[in-house]
């Protein structure tokens, strides 16, 4: 029996496999679903379209209003390098200070920080206006409503600002070069600027030095009564103070550079050089070593007028010092006028005419297509639910989970 069931059973007959079990969708089935659902599949989308409509107009315009920037390009290069051939010893120094890069990132920065919006919250009640609690709100509303970016090409900053008011966009745009300029104004950040204000403060400091050593003097004059001095005496004094006022720009100039350079350095080999020489005559001159060129030394002159000359010889070393900051400040201010004018303003902002927001159109697509997406979805779920009760075995489970989740029945 078993080799006559064998016979009768074709040859290229496919092998029946029991754990494959094929579950195709029918597109006539698919499209029957979809017709029985064709009110929620249809409706549902124009729902969302009137709502999305109301809800757009619902929505306030904002404007946008933006400005242009252009910051100064912070390299002194070769205009530099050509001005501290002429600062002379002390040039170097400035040049190192002056060694601060100035990517466009760093202009983004300053005007996002601190200094700058604070500036801006005071100047138009901006926590009033946004109606916020804290500070901290207020620099979070800024980050929404104000955009800050840079041209990696051409490095033009740009702030756009956005507001429902177009005049007070454009007014807060603008007001960002004007902040921005102030803070500028009091950190130094190009090469040019950096010696600039290294200079000013050397400057202001003598300035002052020299002020109190004058004062000094006229009350010594007063208390002693001297008022002339021999040429002998005064030649000696001259002499200590221009040593004295060279042994501080030396040892202004090696404090400086231990910061950028080492002891090995060719200047600073050659400054360490200049300032041992200038002590060892400074020491002369005081002892009596000056008698060729006819001065006087320290301890020779009169005990009678010795603070009259010691007050005398301040003045002198300090008006020194004066003389050659009040040179090194203007060259470096006419260093960084050569650099370029600072941080300009390309492009000022004006009052939108037209709204940037809300794009009323976009919204309304969005909605209507996302409301047609899950009126499908959810037309195909109905109609899986219905062909799956159709299943004695499906039923009973339905019934099941329904009952588990505290659902009627």
């Amino acid at each position: 029996m078993s080799e006559l069931a064998t016979q009768n059973t074709p040859l290229n007959a496919p092998a029946e496999n029991p754990w494959v079990e094929e579950d195709e969708i029918s597109l006539l089935d698919l499209a029957t679903t979809l017709g029985e659902e064709k009110k929620l599949i249809f409706g549902l989308p124009a729902i969302a379209a009137v709502v999305a409509i109301v809800a757009s107009l619902l929505i306030p315009n904002v404007y946008t209003a933006k400005t242009t920037l252009l910051p100064p390009s912070g390299n002194g290069g070769g205009g530099a390098a050509a001005a501290l051939a002429a600062l002379g010893s002390l040039g170097g120094l400035a040049g190192g200070l002056g060694g601060i890069k100035t990517p466009d990132e760093q202009y983004v920065a300053m005007l996002k920080s601190r200094s700058v919006r604070d500036i801006l919250i005071e100047q138009y009640d901006l926590k009033n206006r946004y109606e916020a609690k804290t500070i901290e709100d207020v620099y979070m509303d800024l980050d929404k409503l104000v955009q800050i970016s840079s041209d990696k090409k051409s490095g033009v900053l740009s702030v756009a600002v956005d507001d429902e008011d177009p005049k007070f966009a454009s007014e807060l745009a603008n007001a960002h070069a004007t902040a921005l300029k102030n803070v500028l104004d009091r950190v130094a950040v190009t090469d040019a600027q950096l010696r600039r204000k290294f200079f000013e403060e050397q400057f202001a400091k003598a300035k002052e030095d020299l002020s109190k050593a004058e004062v000094a003097l006229k009350e010594v004059q007063k208390t002693s009564g001297l008022i002339e001095l021999k040429e002998q005496a005064k030649a000696s004094i001259e002499a200590l103070a221009a040593i004295r006022a060279q042994i501080a720009q030396r040892e202004v100039q090696l404090t400086a550079m231990r910061s950028f350079a080492t002891a090995q350095n060719p200047d600073y080999v050659r400054i360490a050089g200049e300032l041992s020489g200038l002590r060892v005559q400074l020491k002369k001159l005081e002892q009596g070593g000056g008698k060729e060129d006819g001065s006087l030394a320290t301890k020779d002159l009169p005990e009678t007028g010795l603070t009259y000359i010691r007050a005398l010889r301040e003045v002198k070393y300090f008006e020194a010092i004066f003389e050659i900051m009040a040179k090194q400040f203007e060259l470096a201010k006419i260093e960084e006028s050569k650099e370029g004018t600072g941080l300009q303003q390309l492009d000022k902002a004006t009052p939108p005419e037209r709204k940037s927001k809300p794009k009323r159109a976009i919204i309304v697509v969005v909605s209507t297509l996302a409301a047609g997406f899950l009126a499908v979805l959810i037309a195909l779920l109905r109609g899986a639910m219905r062909k799956a009760n159709q299943d004695p075995e499906n039923r009973s489970k339905f019934a099941q989970l329904k009952k588990a989740w505290g659902f009627k029945t």
